[in-house]
């Protein structure tokens, strides 16, 4: 399986502030598949930001001055990322760090489907029309997937499937649960100039239910907080 890539048009620089009392999640900037920590922001003085010592599960983040963290916050229901580094930091008392925030906020621009660029296994199967020999051919193969929606997904292919086919496609989401079967419809499928050979093809999701659009929701947020800091 190839290594997700975050799709930077997602994101949009806003002039905004964290606020006092505003609820943070964190993470070490330098591995973003640690455990994320939870703080939230006491005051704010000379432009820093002072926040409750990060926790996860009782324990503290390890920190260290000149530490770079990843934040985020949520407003309005729309994720709002940031990084600061620790200027200063307090163990005593009530533990407190103060930051220099050293990124512009961005906030994940609000839209009906996030597409996230990501090779996830897929295996398609259905009858489609061959139009030139006027006969139906049973389609059954594995690929991966080049990005994908809660409304849908696009992949690569040798060959081209008329538009509006029926298909069913076998998802695998490397979220530990099960495979997710969607009867979706051919959206288009066309030869990229650049490869001639492979045909992008858009698939529409037919019916989905719920907690599947929720699976695929909730991998597509994951993707895009991992891929915000390069």
């Amino acid at each position: 399986m190839g290594t997700p890539n975050y799709n930077s048009e997602y994101l949009e620089a806003v002039k905004t502030q964290v606020e006092i009392n505003e609820t943070l999640q964190v993470q070490i900037e330098e591995d973003r598949n640690t455990v994320t920590y939870h703080s939230r922001v006491n005051d704010k003085s000379d432009g820093k930001l002072i926040i409750a010592w990060p926790t996860h599960a009782g324990m503290r983040l390890l920190a260290h001055r000149d530490q770079i963290l990843a934040f985020s916050f949520v407003r309005d229901s729309i994720p709002h990322l940031f990084s600061g580094m620790i200027d200063d930091m307090n163990p005593e008392g009530l533990p407190q760090l103060t930051i220099i925030q050293s990124s512009a906020i961005t906030r994940i621009q609000r839209r009906q489907n996030y597409r996230i660029k990501c090779m996830i296994p897929v295996e398609v199967t259905g009858i489609v029309r061959d139009t030139r020999n006027d006969v139906d051919v049973p389609l059954n193969f594995r690929t991966t997937t080049s990005d994908l929606s809660a409304g849908g997904l696009a992949i690569r292919l040798p060959k081209p499937i008329p538009e509006n086919s029926l298909l069913e496609i076998k998802l695998v989401l490397p979220d530990d649960g099960e495979v997710i079967r969607i009867p979706c419809q051919v959206a288009y499928s066309d030869s990229p100039v650049e490869n001639q050979m492979m045909y992008r093809t858009g698939l529409r999701f037919l019916a989905i239910s719920e907690a599947e659009r929720a699976r695929i929701v909730r991998y597509g947020y994951r993707i895009q907080l991992k891929g915000l800091h390069p």
